[in-house]
């Protein structure tokens, strides 16, 4: 595949490393102007090499050969909000959490996790067990969550995620 200039193709290559980015996050990172990054976005999705998704708040950009199927791509996008992919992190290490103990875990407040927690759970990715007045949460597909986690450390540039990786691979040693 031939890319001229050179910004379109480490544009090219952060997206297909870091699928589901969105265009803020591209420009930090490429240091370019948001006109000349649009106009090399264009580029790539008319020339069929990338699509974009919106989702809520982003639209969100991935490779043609590697676009994941629907319910990959919302897991994608949360894992992409840092304070989401923490309290997800959290849930596969401990299932059935509950709002109290996530907020203490994750350094958020508990107004402000129960707003994830909330699009977490309309998307499908977690479910709530309400016993009394207390629900305890858990991932819907926790393998799922983890493999994509794990297949896109690099892009999160997160320690927190490197410690759940060396748990997980352990943990998943003994099973």
């Amino acid at each position: 595949m031939e890319f001229e200039p050179e910004p379109r193709k480490k544009l090219y290559e952060l997206i297909r490393d870091s699928p589901g980015i969105h265009l803020r996050e591209l420009e930090r990172r490429l240091d370019l102007v948001v006109g000349s990054l649009q106009y090399h976005l264009h580029y790539l999705e008319k020339n069929n090499l990338i699509s974009c998704f919106k989702d809520e708040e982003y639209v969100r950009y991935f490779v043609n050969r590697r676009i994941p199927e629907k319910h990959e791509r919302e897991i994608i996008y949360f894992l992409r909000r840092k304070g989401c992919r923490h309290i997800l992190i959290n849930l596969l290490q401990n299932p059935g959490t509950n709002n109290k103990e996530l907020s203490t875990a994750v350094g958020l407040s508990p107004s402000t996790v129960s707003w994830h927690l909330n699009k977490l759970v309309k998307s499908g990715i977690i479910e709530k067990d309400r016993v009394g007045r207390i629900s305890s949460l858990k991932i819907v597909d926790p393998d799922l969550t983890a493999e994509l986690l794990i297949s896109y450390k690099e892009s999160f540039l997160d320690s927190l995620l490197d410690n759940f990786i060396e748990m997980w691979k352990f943990g998943n040693r003994k099973k």
